[in-house]
């Protein structure tokens, strides 16, 4: 029987993960919109698809830092016996998967949130 706890941690999460791909394509449609409409600064479209990737860099540089961290953790948890059972292991694996997607999940809605509200592009 899997546990209460990791059913909604893990359904929590989903939900995160689903947020995010909502995030993302609010965002991709934001960027494509400003930057393929005819007006606008070139600067300011240069300067965000500079930011776009610089993004992208950085979250994976985050979650990478991230995911060690949530390892590291677990290793600690299992060496001084912390993880006693099915349902410990599988929930320690599911936090070091948070962890990993976590900074992707902030920046996606950071960007959706500054793009649709503030338009940047425009």
């Amino acid at each position: 029987m899997v546990s209460h706890l990791v059913v909604s941690r893990s359904l929590e999460i989903a939900s995160d993960n689903a947020q995010a791909g909502v995030d993302a394509a609010t965002t991709i449609c934001a960027r494509l919109t400003g930057l393929m409409s005819p007006g606008g600064s070139r600067s300011v479209k240069a300067r965000e698809a500079h930011r776009m990737v610089e993004e992208k860099l950085a979250a994976a540089v985050e979650g990478v830092i991230a995911v060690h961290s949530a390892w590291s953790a677990f290793f600690v948890k299992a060496a001084f016996g912390a993880l006693f059972t099915p349902h410990g292991m599988s929930l320690a694996l599911v936090e070091v998967a948070d962890a990993a997607a976590g900074p992707a999940r902030l920046k996606a809605r950071a960007n959706a949130r500054r793009l649709v509200g503030g338009g940047a592009l425009h």
